[in-house]
């Protein structure tokens, strides 16, 4: 059995309506969200790096999920200087699919 089958994450958990695509987008969202506190960037700041207006950028920062797709918060994490790309594995094939080129 895989750790995949045998680790579920709360949004399983709770039987959430599509737990995989929430822990991507918790995943990418915090992951922003905690590269904007290192860097010590004001809102402002985070919204003129990401292209976002300030009620956007405090929704990113405080992780609301529904506001952003998987497609958004990639664009963003690339906005932020990081390259991302869609890796797809199983049957002895594995694919990388650049998504987007960092900044």
């Amino acid at each position: 059995m895989s750790d995949r089958a045998e680790t579920k994450s709360a949004f399983h958990e709770l039987g959430l309506p599509d737990p995989d695509e929430l822990v991507v987008k918790s995943r990418l969202i915090r992951f922003a969200a905690e590269e904007i506190r290192r860097r010590e960037l004001t809102q402002k700041e985070a919204g003129e790096v990401l292209g976002l207006d300030q009620p956007n950028v405090s929704a990113l920062m405080n992780e609301k999920l529904s506001r952003f797709s998987v497609q958004k918060l990639m664009v963003l994490v690339a906005k932020l200087g990081f390259a991302v790309s869609i890796h797809v594995e199983g049957s002895g094939l594995s694919l990388d699919v650049p998504f987007q080129t960092a900044a």
